[in-house]
């Protein structure tokens, strides 16, 4: 991409960060997720430079739109800021903009940019052990929200989410999946929770 551009694009998209991102506390990922649904992402350039926005928002850090792609994702980071208040599951919890921020953050993922087939065995152990790591967060998330049916319909619609992205990480993330006798280890259950997950990143019901 012409330097120029990508240096228009990383002034343009802070601004954008700064006016629909706030300063952390003040976010709004529902615009931010509503904003990615609607850019178009007809050639790998446009996927390329949605995933960098979402990540941007999701970290809130413009830096994300100049990065390599072989430099976009780093698991452990994003295990790491999973950690943040925001994401902690407690009485005060925000399961509107947890179900947001975690939909933006699969669009940043998109496929986990996996080790090419040729890597060593240690790079692709390293990988999925990573993202395990990550897929271990997200189910430790999911498993403390107890929902009690149509009166607690957010905090299903966020359970629902973060189990069908882990779902997305075990069974179309990982390059090898883990033997049998893990969550959604059937593949009717596994495609069901993946076809949830995409439905509600492209704005679906």
């Amino acid at each position: 991409m012409d330097h120029h551009l990508l240096h228009v694009i990383h002034d343009i998209t802070g601004k954008v960060i700064d006016r629909i991102g706030g300063d952390g506390d003040e976010e709004d990922p529902g615009l931010q997720l509503q904003l990615l649904r609607n850019l178009r992402c007809s050639s790998s350039q446009q996927s390329l430079l949605r995933r960098r926005l979402a990540l941007a928002f999701f970290f809130h850090d413009p830096a994300y739109l100049s990065k390599d792609r072989q430099e976009l994702l780093d698991m452990k980071a994003v295990t790491r800021y999973l950690s943040q208040p925001r994401f902690v599951i407690n009485s005060e919890t925000n399961y509107p903009g947890l179900t947001a921020a975690i939909a933006i953050l699969a669009i940043g993922l998109d496929n986990g940019d996996p080790p090419p087939t040729e890597a060593t065995k240690e790079i692709i152990t390293a990988f999925n052990n990573d993202l395990d790591m990550l897929a271990q967060r997200i189910k430790g998330m999911f498993t403390q929200i107890v929902d009690t049916g149509a009166s607690q319909m957010r905090r299903t619609e966020a359970k629902e989410v973060l189990e069908s992205f882990h779902s997305c990480l075990v069974y179309a993330v990982r390059t090898k999946q883990k033997p049998k006798g893990m969550m959604w280890e059937d593949d009717v259950g596994a495609e069901k929770q993946k076809r949830v997950m995409i439905n509600f990143v492209q704005g679906k019901t």
